[in-house]
């Protein structure tokens, strides 16, 4: 049996979570920007992983917690967290019966399994939409942002990356379903609330399975890099930085040009109550991260580390004190709205 999610729709975008629930919008009959859904989603945030047992021993993710769920909850789903299941037939099986349904499926998979990637190199945060699935050819149809076509998945390989337990974001087959969502919602509201949620999440900070994102994780960061000169694997490490920072679907400056868009897209809507500086802010606080992934490129490509590492910390710090400043003061001028995607008590 061969099943696709009739008039299913993909574009090519630029970040996998927020091209994922793009596309669902698109589906579901939303013509939404990617990055007006990173937005909703309050997408900014900030991880930090140190661990010998990974590859590289620490990682960065520039992301937030739940932007995926967040949105979700915007539009009436009754969602709180990602959904887990530890047997992978059952988590199959499920798969195939939303998919038998019309119901697409987000997924969090681990793109050393996706064939169409060609990768060895564990990355387990990758979402993707599924859209199908063929019988005949073992296989799952999958939306992923950075190809323009559906791409295919053996079931196999479909198991070992919804299942991967590579550091430091291991899986249990993650998905949430998308059987709707609500018309007739305050786009207005929304922005709005999703705008103070993320200052909330940054200031406050947020833990899940992941860790915890926050404004003081960067912090935490910048006071640790002079410390990366002493690590066994620091080249490999400040590529990867340099990567997830730059390269790796993050709009060239960890996410914060592409939130910029956002902002800038969202203007009229904000401007009452915040003025019109809040995009010039982030588009600078974009510049300082693009200024600290070069220096990690450097620094990756050189025979000595030098005091490459000295000067990342002090642009991290100066990172952090901008973005500290910028959501302080986002908080103190928010509206009393409702906020997005309220935390649950197990997140």
């Amino acid at each position: 049996m061969k099943k696709i999610i009739k008039d299913w729709k993909h574009l090519k975008g630029v970040h996998c979570g927020s091209a994922a629930v793009r596309d669902i919008c698109r589906y579901y009959g939303r013509d939404l920007s990617e990055q007006m859904c990173f937005g909703l989603g309050a997408g900014l945030g900030f991880y930090y992983s140190c661990d010998e047992g990974m590859n590289p021993s620490r990682i960065i993710q520039p992301r937030g917690p739940l932007m995926e769920i967040n949105f979700l909850r915007n539009f009436g789903l009754d969602v709180a967290d990602w959904k887990y299941e530890d047997d992978d037939e059952r988590a199959s099986a499920d798969l195939r019966e939303f998919l038998d349904r019309d119901v697409p499926v987000l997924i969090q998979a681990d793109i050393r399994y996706l064939e169409y990637f060609d990768s060895q190199t564990h990355f387990p945060g990758h979402i993707i939409a599924v859209c199908g699935y063929d019988d005949s050819e073992s296989v799952f149809y999958v939306a992923d942002n950075s190809f323009e076509d559906i791409q295919t998945v053996s079931f196999e390989n479909m198991t070992k990356a919804r299942s991967s337990k590579a550091r430091p974001y291991p899986l249990s087959n993650n998905r949430v379903e998308v059987e709707f969502l609500e018309n007739g919602t305050d786009l207005k509201e929304m922005i709005l609330g999703a705008v103070k949620k993320n200052a909330e999440m940054m200031l406050e900070g947020r833990s899940t399975l992941r860790g915890t994102s926050s404004v003081e994780v960067i912090k935490k960061w910048s006071e640790d890099l002079p410390g990366w000169k002493d690590l066994d694997d620091w080249k490999w490490a400040s590529r990867f930085t340099y990567q997830v920072i730059c390269r790796r679907g993050v709009c060239g400056a960890a996410f914060r040009w592409f939130y910029r868009d956002f902002l800038q897209e969202v203007s009229s809507v904000l401007s009452p109550f915040y003025g019109t500086g809040l995009p010039e802010e982030m588009n600078e606080i974009g510049q300082k991260w693009y200024d600290i992934g070069v220096l990690f490129k450097k620094v990756s490509e050189s025979a000595s580390c030098g005091l490459g590492f000295e000067r990342a910390s002090e642009l991290a710090f100066d990172i952090y004190d901008l973005e500290r400043r910028y959501f302080s003061a986002v908080l103190e001028k928010s509206p009393v709205v409702h906020t997005a995607g309220e935390r649950s008590p197990g997140e």
